[in-house]
């Protein structure tokens, strides 16, 4: 089935992944070499949307993976009948055997068949409540599975997991992270393919596009109401991914929000080891957001009268309106008033509101 030397390529691989150097397509494709196939794929489903969260392959058509990813996953072979197995687990089965049930007869005959692909081994990678994750090789003929190098395969499954547990834990880390930099109430980040499936997000994102908003999660895809923002959403992603370009897109919210996406390819940090990945930062803003005192007293060290002045003034008050609610005299508001000017760099109150009002 394989050699010394294309084992030890495939372990290289899986290590480079586990260390955050590598990706996933290299470790397929050495895998199909180490176990003599045709074509590899490394696909993740997701338990809770149950849908396809990503699938690498390597000599597989591309007709043959929209098929699969979009409706014949749910008859995969691999994908039923080891959804409780554990990781390390591998397994064998071909067209000629597996007729067992309407299930396997519709997988094999109106999928594998087709596409040229008559046997399908493969090994669990990742097995929990959230995620079911297996690399798996595909040939063209049937070959006999050979116990020589069982070691091999044991241990070959020992890196698989091991290199999964870390790319995942250090994507974890990624985003919790940015949960302590990003405003959680009005802005979250996600990770995406190039079709607006969302394969890790920081765990406010559901809350900031639930309700009104335009902007949706639907079975783990962002989707907008509005089908000529959904084509321009999607397109900023898919050119991002395929170019490698950062880009920005702001988006209607309804009557007086929008939202404000940054996208920009993902380094290893975030992306899993997974090709065309897309970073998003996604912000809510509304115009009725005033900053709040706090907040403008860091940005520009002001003091905590300063600030509240500041503050009424972005809520569109007059410094006389400011003096009656703050029950503080006008030449005192006027002094404060100044300061704010000096310390902000702004020379007059419009051009201090324009700057308040963008935050």
């Amino acid at each position: 089935m394989h050699s010394t030397t294309s084992f030890r390529r495939a372990k290289d691989a899986v290590q480079a992944v586990a260390s955050g150097q590598g990706c996933w397509l290299d470790v397929i494709r050495t895998a199909r070499d180490f176990l003599g196939a045709d074509s590899a794929s490394f696909v993740c489903h997701d338990k809770a949307s149950q849908t396809v969260r990503y699938l690498e392959h390597v000599g597989v058509d591309e007709q043959a993976v929209i098929e699969y990813g979009q409706h014949f996953f749910q008859y995969d072979d691999s994908r039923r009948r080891y959804w409780y197995a554990p990781a390390g687990t591998w397994s064998d089965s071909c067209a000629e055997r597996e007729h067992e049930t309407a299930h396997d007869r519709l997988f094999w005959t109106d999928f594998m068949l087709p596409h040229q692909m008559r046997q399908l081994t493969g090994v669990v990678v990742c097995n929990d409540d959230e995620v079911m994750c297996g690399l798996s090789v595909q040939r063209t003929r049937v070959s006999t599975p050979s116990h020589a190098h069982a070691d091999h395969l044991a241990e070959y499954g020992r890196l698989l997991t091991h290199a999964y547990a870390a790319r995942r834990l250090a994507a974890q880390r990624g985003m919790d992270l940015l949960g302590q930099v990003l405003d959680g109430g009005r802005e979250s980040y996600l990770v995406c393919r190039s079709d607006g499936y969302v394969q890790a997000c920081m765990p406010v994102l559901e809350a900031l596009l639930c309700g009104d908003s335009y902007l949706s999660l639907q079975a783990r895809r962002l989707v907008h109401r509005e089908p000529a923002w959904q084509a321009r959403l999607l397109a900023g992603i898919r050119q991002v991914a395929a170019i490698g370009r950062p880009a920005m897109l702001a988006m209607p919210d309804g009557w007086g929000r929008s939202l404000r996406v940054a996208m920009r390819p993902v380094d290893n940090d975030l992306n899993q080891g997974l090709s065309g990945c897309v970073g998003m930062r996604v912000e809510r803003r509304n115009i009725f957001d005033v900053p709040n005192a706090e907040m403008l007293g860091e940005l520009f060290a002001l003091t905590p009268a300063e600030a509240r002045l500041c503050h009424h003034l972005a809520a569109g008050l007059t410094v006389d309106d400011c003096s009656k609610v703050l029950e503080v005299s006008l030449h005192t508001l006027r002094k404060q008033l100044s300061a704010i000017l000096r310390k902000t760099g702004c020379t007059r109150q419009a051009e201090l509101m324009r700057l308040v009002t963008t935050l």
